[in-house]
Parts: structure tokens; C-alpha cells; sequence
């Protein structure tokens, strides 16, 4: 017997939908203007970001540079753990999060500081959103809210707040 002459490809795998997967939002009130809360967060986080939420632990040191949020190791390995979107001095600082050394798909995470209620400082609310794009999107979202959390807390202490 003979091949068909008319053989068809097989079909493609259809497209997988994103999971539903909640959004990480977790916010602090720290005690200084808007300009100082955004500074503090995006020229100082050498100063405050915990070591347990980095690549290279230990003597770590992240910051912005280039349009990128970068982890040096004490070996001067390099961890890029976001691209700046968007950043608006005193309001605003929208990144593209990768989420693993090496990661390609990233998550979005959005930092808003505002004027907190009755002029008692800055609120900063972080959002982190996007985890339906990973293929284990709920394990990575459930450990990354520990770990914003605890992040925002350093900060706000590193700002001074009590």
C-alpha cells in the first residue's frame, strides 16, 4: 500500500489560556514625601532588600542601572531581575519582573507612591501581577507574596517608619 499522496500535518497544539492566578498587592505608609519614598525604594535598595529574596544571597547588592534592576554577587556575578517600563520620579516605577535567574517570561510589577491620608507621608503600594503567564504560576505567586511582603517591611523600617 501506498502513502497518500494528500497527507495532512497533524494539527497544532491549541493555545493555552492563561491561569487565573490572584495579583500580589501589598502596601506600607512610611514617614517622608513622595520624593524621598520613591528615592529611598529605587537609588537605596543595597541598603534594605532582604538577602534571602535574591539570586546570589549573602553580600548581594541590587540596583537600578540601565534601565534595569540588576543583583551583583560578592563574586561580581550578574542577576538581572528586571527591566524599568516606566518610571515617573516621586509617583510611579513599572517593571518587567523575571521571575529566576535566567527566567524569559517575565511577571509586571507596578510601585505607586502617593501622598498618604491627612499629610502623614507616602503610601507605597506595590502590585505584582501576571503569574498566569508561568506554567507553576499559583507555586511561584504563593512564595512571592511572603516575599514582597517582607521586602516592604525592611523598606518601611529603612524609611523610618516604626
Amino acid at each position: 500500500m501506498t502513502s497518500s499522496l494528500f497527507s495532512h500535518a497533524p494539527e497544532p497544539e491549541p493555545e493555552r489560556a492563561p491561569l487565573q492566578v490572584p495579583d500580589i498587592e501589598e502596601s506600607c505608609v512610611v514617614p517622608r514625601e513622595t520624593d524621598e519614598a520613591f528615592s529611598g525604594f529605587h537609588e537605596y535598595p543595597h541598603l534594605w532588600w532582604p538577602e534571602d529574596f535574591s539570586t546570589f544571597g549573602e553580600g548581594m547588592h541590587p540596583e537600578f542601572e540601565g534601565g534595569s534592576l540588576t543583583e551583583t554577587s560578592v563574586d561580581e556575578e550578574k542577576a538581572l531581575w528586571a527591566t524599568v517600563r516606566e518610571v515617573r520620579a516621586g509617583e510611579l516605577l513599572v517593571l518587567d519582573w523575571f521571575l529566576g535567574h535566567g527566567a524569559s517570561v517575565p511577571t509586571d510589577v507596578e510601585v505607586r507612591f502617593e501622598p498618604a491620608a491627612a499629610g502623614t507621608g507616602t503610601s507605597v503600594t506595590l502590585v505584582h501581577t501576571g503569574f498566569g503567564r508561568l506554567p507553576d504560576g499559583a507555586d511561584v505567586r504563593e512564595r512571592m507574596a511572603g516575599q514582597w511582603r517582607n521586602a516592604l517591611q525592611r523598606y518601611s523600617r529603612f524609611m523610618g517608619a516604626g
